[in-house]
């Protein structure tokens, strides 16, 4: 398996608490903090990138997709005892 070597620098700036936080994060998961950076900035982008991408569906998927839609709801008793406990989220 090859691996990628990087070709590129990137060069910025961030406050002192930023830089703390993410020092402390690279430590805890025992990586370097270009390595933490860089992996965390790609996950960002592949999940946002991710979240534009259109996903058609076959005619079976979208025939699948539109029975489960029109399908009854199902009673999940143990949504309903978790929806009916106290939140400790504070209302906005």
């Amino acid at each position: 398996m090859d691996i990628e070597q990087p070709d590129h620098q990137w060069d910025i700036r961030v406050t002192s608490r930023s830089g703390a936080l993410v020092r402390r994060a690279a430590t805890l998961m025992g990586v370097s903090v270009s390595e933490f950076v860089v992996d965390s900035a790609v996950a960002r982008a592949e999940s946002v990138i991710a979240s534009d991408t259109p996903r058609p569906l076959s005619s079976a998927e979208f025939k699948r997709f539109v029975e489960a839609l029109d399908r009854a709801p199902v009673a999940v008793p143990q949504l309903a005892d978790l929806f009916s406990m106290p939140t400790r989220i504070p209302p906005a």
